[in-house]
């Protein structure tokens, strides 16, 4: 059975892998660069696995039913956001920018997120 620091280290490598992925395929996109490192060096791992917990996984089910509204209604993946920005990546969900496989890589993305969440909330005593 993972350890809570175990699931803690695979979600903070898991984070850093999906932006790496969307960095690849959204080269033009430098807030996504900003972001990884943000996240790799600024924010404790615990905190973004706590907000996983309390934001993400109630959405559980828009994410298993890919459901786009999950991008388009919900502000928690961009609370710390400018407005613009929110709007921007919004637009590119809504206009198609990804491919039909790309959007459920991203799908799956999440979903792992949501898993590792649910895991470490399964861990706390």
């Amino acid at each position: 059975m993972a350890t809570r620091l175990d699931l803690l280290v695979r979600l903070k490598t898991t984070l850093i892998d999906f932006f790496d992925e969307l960095i690849e395929l959204l080269p033009e996109e430098a807030d996504l660069v900003v972001a990884r490192i943000f996240l790799n060096d600024q924010i404790p791992i615990e905190d973004i696995m706590n907000y996983i917990v309390y934001k993400l996984i109630p959405l559980k089910e828009m994410v298993v039913e890919q459901n786009d509204k999950f991008f388009l209604e919900n502000n928690i993946l961009f609370e710390q956001l400018d407005e613009n920005k929110v709007n921007h990546f919004k637009r590119i969900w809504e206009n198609k920018v990804l491919e039909t496989d790309d959007r459920n890589t991203i799908w799956k993305w999440f979903r792992s997120f949501i898993f590792l969440a649910e895991k470490y909330n399964g861990t706390k005593s």
